[in-house]
């Protein structure tokens, strides 16, 4: 992650972002399972989703999520 970015702050924006391309995307929340902050549940119009995201770089937890969704 980019030092002064948490991973908190990083999924906010792309909930923001996933949000805007209307595709059916209600929220994503980080919680921690086995480690603080590994795991992002992605709550939209279908159901639910979790994607670990355990000792990744911010672009790995947007390629992750995003590979969730599609």
């Amino acid at each position: 992650m980019k030092p002064g970015v948490t991973k908190q702050q990083l999924i906010k924006s792309l909930e923001a972002t996933l949000r805007l391309t209307r595709e059916d995307i209600v929220a994503l929340v980080l919680v921690s399972r086995y480690e603080p902050d590994d795991t992002v549940i992605i709550h939209s119009t279908g159901g639910i989703q979790t994607v670990d995201i355990a000792c990744n770089s911010g672009i790995a937890i947007i390629r992750d999520v995003c590979r969730a969704i599609d």
